[in-house]
């Protein structure tokens, strides 16, 4: 999946303040959203330059970006963006259902009204963009939808994984949503909605039930999707 390109879009000059936290923030952002493809060489030279900063904290933030696996570092060559196969969608949707099945669990009985009002209006409107072709909405309801539940979670262990397991999804999906189309995003919302149906009625065991198919849905598409990117690119 490696590509190299001159010039990244969205980056912005580094302001004063911790500059290996602001830069890991922005290279961090770049990958998650794959402006920075998997697989792509990053020019250290060229970013450095890019972000108006110094060698140093690039390298300290890529270090960093390496720790949470999202960068791979060469003692040879430049360092560069993590790879993305079978294996790692494996990996991430395992954890996602581990993870999310118990935050589900927990959060059924405490989520607000206001909560799942606020995720019926996100779905209602990633449905209505979809019809559309438009996908934004979605995925953005998407991340809302299973962060909610994540958040109830209060253990500092529990919230660093899910992070690091969230980021990871996060860049799965945004890779493979690309190539998404009205009838699968209306799929997937169609999910959220009834996950949304369980969460109203505070049936934790039917929540649970319909996430973890949900989620097993889900990766048997991001699979499918992922092996149709890699064909496109052969």
């Amino acid at each position: 999946m490696s590509s190299d390109r001159s010039g990244l879009a969205g980056v912005q000059k580094i302001q004063r303040g911790p500059l290996r936290e602001q830069v890991r923030a922005q290279i961090k952002q770049l990958i998650l959203t794959n402006r920075l493809r998997p697989g792509q060489p990053i020019v250290i030279d060229r970013l450095a330059s890019e972000l108006g900063v110094s060698h140093t904290p690039v390298r300290e933030a890529l270090a960093m970006l390496q720790h949470d696996g999202l960068v791979e570092m060469h003692p040879y060559g430049n360092p560069r963006v993590a790879e993305i196969d079978d294996t790692d969608v494996g990996d991430v949707w395992e954890m996602r259902m581990l993870l999310e099945g118990g935050a589900v669990r927990k959060a059924t009985p405490s989520l607000t009204k206001d909560a799942l009002d606020q995720i019926e209006d996100a779905l209602s409107c990633a449905r209505r963009d979809a019809l559309q072709g438009l996908y934004e909405a979605h995925l953005e309801s998407d991340i809302a939808m299973h962060d909610m539940s994540m958040q109830a979670a209060d253990d500092r262990l529990f919230n660093r994984l899910a992070r690091l397991v969230g980021d990871r999804s996060i860049r799965i999906r945004s890779l493979v949503e690309a190539i998404a189309d009205s009838d699968q995003v209306l799929t997937i919302v169609d999910e959220h909605c009834s996950i949304l149906a369980a969460l109203r009625v505070r049936d934790q065991e039917l929540t649970y039930e319909r996430l973890l198919a949900h989620l097993q849905a889900g990766m048997e598409r991001t699979l499918a999707a992922l092996e149709k990117i890699q064909e496109n690119e052969e």
